[in-house]
């Protein structure tokens, strides 16, 4: 079983359009404790690894994936969340990883 750390954020859904407060899996950085985030929020790294095991990458920016259920809707999908000076600035759907028929594509 896999780690990740959570981000709680409002966001407005890609397939409903409907904007709620939505759980958001972080699987990147130091994912050992699985802590809980919000927008604002200094996000950890592990100390001494390269980005791709979790270490901090240079400056601390990044646009990092996430996924996340709608729910109102409980579809699926993949986020972008950028962290910038190791801080959580925003977070939006990831356009280019949407189905385009939620109602019969395979996730």
């Amino acid at each position: 079983m896999g780690t990740y750390n959570y981000l709680f954020t409002e966001i407005t859904c890609p397939y409903c359009r409907k904007t709620s407060r939505s759980q958001i899996d972080l699987h990147f950085g130091n994912t050992v404790f699985m802590e809980t985030f919000a927008l604002g929020d200094m996000y950890k790294w592990v100390p001494r690894k390269a980005v791709q095991n979790g270490g901090r990458p240079e400056n601390g920016d990044m646009n990092g994936e996430g996924y996340t259920e709608c729910p109102e809707c409980r579809e699926g999908y993949y986020v972008t969340v950028s962290i910038r000076q190791d801080r959580i600035v925003s977070v939006a759907p990831d356009e280019s990883r949407m189905r385009s028929n939620p109602d019969t594509d395979a996730v």
